[in-house]
């Protein structure tokens, strides 16, 4: 079907009288259309196409019956108005035509060519309608079929960033919005899972902090301890540690996932001495509220699991297993301001020079062995 309408209409005419074809024709060209004439019904169906904007059709033709000829043609084109222009002019038979086939309208020859001509104007302001619509429609269609696109697009979009988000949003529980954000613009999808990787683990814990909490109040409890956890973790994301859990007045750090840094010892070494430092200036206002609080330390570096441990409902991103208690034994035999590691996280620092202090045959609580262990005085050389 034509999609656009010609300044000059095109009208078939279909007559195997000739002198009805010229008389019809001449009268359709001085009202403007240009006419296509066919002498009977099977040159009609041959020269449809879609430049015609109405067809004139008679009925009683001897190659092929004009009622044949209007059921092809609309098959071609349902839309195609089409008028009986014929000799019958009994009315039974027209209304029977009429019932059967549904033509745009019946023309009977011989009568005013007024009247044929104003049918002809009507067909084809009907289909010139028809044509508009259906461009519209089809317009609609494929506007539609862009915004059925686009709102999957934008669908998809608002789930990738929605994802993307929460899995950021996850990450920062654990590492510095740097790590997460270039975690997650990298595309990696290998963050947070399940794996079994060499880490460096590190405990602190305020020595002094039960004693000093029992004559506390409340609410100066709660603000030491936020205000010793948000300067720790500042910290800690600049090294680079991965925040596993604030555990009382204790911090579970690990490093190693889910950044692989290969310098993870000398950076958890190197975040506790800072750690012990900072402390050391909250100590002065903590000394004047009579809070004789400090830190203390255990690092070890060994093979540990790390991974979603909880319920289906809570899980928490954190590190098991028997080098994390080593750790944990460390740091519970630390006194105040000590920061203990044992020979494999002193055998891993390669880049600085530490200052340490040998502590021989410590027995660790779970451990059978006594081991020497090292407490960190500071590092000396940064090569």
């Amino acid at each position: 079907m034509i999609q656009e309408i010609p300044d000059k209409i095109c009208i078939m005419l279909v007559d195997d009288d000739p002198s009805i074809l010229q008389t019809t024709t001449v009268i359709l060209e001085e009202e403007g259309y240009d006419v296509l004439t066919c002498s009977g019904g099977k040159q009609a169906i041959d020269k449809f196409n879609d430049s015609v904007f109405g067809v004139i059709l008679d009925i009683n033709m001897p190659d092929m019956s004009g009622l044949d000829v209007f059921e092809i043609l609309k098959s071609k084109n349902h839309y195609i108005p089409i008028i009986f222009h014929t000799g019958y002019d009994e009315r039974e038979k027209r209304i029977d035509i009429r019932k059967h086939f549904r033509p745009h309208a019946y023309v009977v020859k011989g009568t005013d060519p007024e009247q044929l001509l104003d049918t002809v104007a009507g067909a084809v302001e009907s289909y010139k309608n028809i044509v508009e619509n259906v461009k519209l429609n089809e317009t609609l269609k494929e506007r539609n079929k862009l915004i059925e696109e686009f709102n999957h697009t934008l669908e998809d979009k608002v789930k990738k960033q929605v994802e993307e988000i929460q899995r950021t949003s996850r990450l920062k529980r654990y590492v510095s919005p740097q790590i997460a954000e270039s975690i997650i613009s990298n595309g990696s999808d290998k963050y947070l899972i399940n794996a079994r990787k060499l880490l460096t683990i590190c405990f602190a814990d305020l020595k002094g902090f039960t004693e000093a909490s029992e004559s506390m109040e409340p609410e100066d409890t709660i603000n030491l301890l936020n205000e010793y956890f948000t300067e720790m973790t500042k910290i800690i994301f600049i090294y680079g540690g991965t925040l596993d859990k604030f555990i009382g007045d204790g911090i579970l750090v690990f490093f190693g996932d889910p950044i692989n840094f290969e310098d993870h010892a000398e950076r958890a070494v190197r975040m506790a001495i800072d750690m012990r430092e900072k402390t050391q200036v909250l100590r002065k206002h903590w000394l004047d509220h009579g809070c004789n609080i400090d830190i203390c330390f255990g690092i070890n570096t060994g093979y540990a699991t790390v991974g979603n441990v909880g319920s289906a409902t809570q899980l928490s991103y954190t590190v098991i297993g028997h080098q994390v208690n080593i750790a944990h034994r460390l740091q519970l035999e630390a006194k105040a301001g000590q920061i203990l590691i044992t020979p494999r996280t002193l055998n891993e620092i390669k880049n600085i020079k530490l200052e340490t202090e040998e502590i021989k045959n410590v027995k660790l609580k779970g451990v059978n062995k006594p081991t020497d262990v090292y407490n960190v005085i500071r590092y000396t050389q940064v090569t």
